[in-house]
């Protein structure tokens, strides 16, 4: 499944009305903004050269959001945490018994004990985000 932030877990920061992808913590002085195919080039930044190829770094004070996220769902009763969907269809971590029936019938095995299973997303219930404030938490460390 190709890079998508729809639906999928990671670090954003919002800047200037678009989720970038972040990396920072919100003992970090700046935040990094990786910038991916069809995001815009965030005006008023310089790049990060010692960063990731096409990242610029933004003082936590410049964003509007900034937050760690996460996503599951279920599919036929079971939980799965979400690695993001495209064109409909969603694919996730089964986080249930491992050895189940549901498992070995229904699902992909990656690894010794792990599986995951792509689903249209008509048929998930429950999908739902989790998100953790950094902003926050920069500013309780940070007051002005």
């Amino acid at each position: 499944m190709a890079d998508t932030p729809l639906h999928r877990g990671g670090r954003y920061a919002v800047y200037q009305g678009h989720a970038y992808w972040a990396i920072g913590d919100s003992t970090s002085p700046m935040i990094t903004l990786c910038v991916h195919e069809g995001d815009p080039v965030p005006e008023g930044l310089a790049a990060n050269r010692q960063g990731p190829a096409d990242s610029y770094l933004v003082d936590p004070r410049n964003v509007t959001a900034w937050y760690t996220s996460s996503w599951t769902f279920r599919w036929k009763g079971e939980e799965f945490a979400s690695y993001g969907s495209r064109n409909g269809r969603i694919t996730g971590y089964y986080q249930g018994s491992q050895g189940s029936p549901f498992a070995e019938v229904h699902l992909t095995r990656v690894g010794a004990i792990e599986y995951e299973g792509t689903f249209p997303l008509e048929e998930v219930t429950d999908l739902t985000e989790t998100r953790l404030d950094l902003l926050a938490s920069w500013k309780e460390k940070h007051p002005e």
